[in-house]
């Protein structure tokens, strides 16, 4: 089994269309579906079912696109660090962060990707984090920290990191703070603010099976953006229990509002990550997260 072989069969797997493949990979389709049958022949099965146009992976093909992706990207990883040996080798990431993210753990492990790469360059796009996710889809980002989306791309790759907790929060003098156990009836007709995204959605059904209606008339852009209208007094709104309130902004806590999010470190199955991009999830792997 040779290297070209297994970039060959990723292509495929990537566009399911061998024409296309081959292009992308600068070879001719003879060519590139004389090395697929090599590698048939060796696996001593079928990694694709040819049907006109509707070319697609086969069981076995499935079963081995993971491990031939960990061959390819470890091949790949081990040439770039060959590369980097002994010069200062530019090594830039394009990285996505969900506000509101950061952490100290986070933190650390950047610090310990720079001080590794020397020709460490990292770009951080902030933002809700679906609208990274697609980003990065694009290709316009390497990878992304953000909550995990409930319906989840199968073309995305998560490993966990931490987990957070949110609950309702409100300015000074509104009366959810004057009762001694709130509930979630307290909520309806409560003037709301939405960041929209999973989050939302999931209050929004929370809410519903119980047959409560909070006023949703208010929209920010970010869970900053929120907290900022509830210090102004423009409603209440959802906000992480660890997260630093803004003066005259408190948490409330409302029996029945248990919302948790996990947050994982999200790439794109297949693409090859840049050396940064390994060096971080290392990092983030070796720590104990919160």
């Amino acid at each position: 089994m040779e290297m070209h072989q297994i970039r060959y069969f990723l292509a495929v797997a990537r566009t399911l269309n061998f024409t296309r493949a081959a292009e992308e990979s600068n070879v001719t389709q003879p060519s590139l579906t004389r090395a697929i049958q090599k590698l048939e022949d060796e696996f001593g099965g079928l990694l694709f079912r040819r049907e006109r146009s509707l070319t697609h992976l086969t069981d076995m093909g499935r079963q081995m696109l993971p491990h031939l992706e960990r061959t390819y990207q470890a091949a790949q990883a081990a040439k770039d660090l060959a590369r980097g040996i002994g010069r200062e080798a530019v090594a830039p990431l394009n990285l996505g962060l969900a506000t509101p993210l950061t952490t100290p753990q986070l933190a650390a492990a950047l610090a310990e990707v720079g001080a590794g790469l020397p020709g460490f360059q990292l770009r951080v796009v902030s933002g809700q984090g679906d609208a990274l996710l697609d980003d990065m889809l694009k290709g316009d980002l390497d990878m992304v920290i953000a909550a995990e989306p409930r319906d989840r791309h199968d073309r995305l790759d998560a490993i966990p990191m931490f987990a957070l907790d949110y609950g309702v929060v409100t300015h000074e003098g509104h009366a959810l703070l004057e009762k001694g156990e709130a509930t979630l009836a307290c909520l309806h007709g409560v003037c709301w603010i939405a960041v929209g995204g999973d989050l939302d959605a999931e209050f929004r059904e929370v809410c519903a099976a119980e047959g409560v209606e909070p006023d949703h008339r208010h929209a920010a852009g970010s869970e900053a953006d929120a907290l900022r209208l509830v210090a102004a007094r423009l409603g209440s709104a959802l906000a992480v229990r660890a997260a630093p309130l803004p003066e005259g902004v408190h948490m409330v806590d409302v029996a029945g509002v248990h919302l948790t999010r996990r947050v994982v470190i999200a790439t794109v199955s297949g693409r090859q990550r840049p050396p940064a991009g390994d060096a971080l999830i290392r990092a983030i792997r070796s720590r104990a997260w919160p």
